[in-house]
């Protein structure tokens, strides 16, 4: 059969069915996309959880006490012992600094790590608080006070957020993913960005305490069911 279109006849061609093989191929290709796709959601989920289980231990071993229950130390021995549990203990040592005093308390019943420097120029305080810390309104490791209730000035470098009081001794309140560092000197305040500069690359230095958790491909997917499904 055939029509005239603009003074040409065209043959329509009889409309062919797909072959079994091709209707087979097309199945089998449209399942393996749906197949990665599901595992790619369940893997997300998967390592969503193994990252939420691997800080949780972390912060559940740097929130123990020292070793010896310690409350005022300047062993290197100590130092090193609280570096291995995850904390920081920032010592500046590039900057001139060396370690006076660290103490272990609590503040707003959080662990707190607090070392004290000194070095040509002056002193240095940093409190390094870990626990449950809320990165909109920290606690002042120094006062005690969330720094909403203290009018300091708020500010970002390199990355982390701070709150600032530029008065002698001048005062920093920074917020890092999982802790809150509150430095506080009577140096010179130009000094204060080179400060905060420092404790922040010492704080991504700091020592991730290793995870015991198997993160092969399959266990993340079962993770990731186990989540979805209960």
């Amino acid at each position: 059969m055939s029509t005239r279109v603009a003074g040409r006849s065209r043959v329509r061609r009889p409309w062919r069915r797909p072959s079994r093989r091709a209707v087979g191929l097309m199945t089998a290709f449209a399942a393996c996309v749906c197949v990665a796709l599901l595992t790619t959601a369940v893997w997300s989920v998967g390592k969503q959880v193994q990252q939420r289980q691997i800080a949780d231990a972390r912060s559940e071993a740097t929130w123990s006490p020292g070793p010896r229950g310690m409350v005022d130390t300047t062993s290197e021995a100590d130092i090193q012992s609280l570096r291995a549990r995850g904390w920081a203990v920032p010592g500046l040592a590039a900057e001139g600094y060396s370690v006076a005093d660290i103490q272990q308390s609590q503040v707003g019943g959080q662990p707190v790590v607090a070392v004290t420097l000194h070095n040509d120029h002056g002193s240095v305080t940093i409190v390094e608080q870990r626990g449950h810390i809320n990165p909109d309104n920290p606690t002042d490791g120094i006062t005690g006070l969330p720094v909403g209730a203290e009018g300091m000035h708020r500010s970002v470098l390199d990355g982390a957020r701070l709150w600032v009081d530029r008065s002698q001794p001048w005062r920093a309140v920074m917020v890092r993913p999982d802790a809150v560092y509150t430095l506080t000197s009577d140096t010179a305040p130009a000094t204060l960005a080179q400060t905060v500069s420092a404790v922040v690359a010492e704080d991504r230095g700091r020592v991730s305490l290793p995870s015991q958790k198997d993160e092969s491909f399959g266990a993340t997917v079962a993770d990731g069911l186990r989540e979805i499904f209960g």
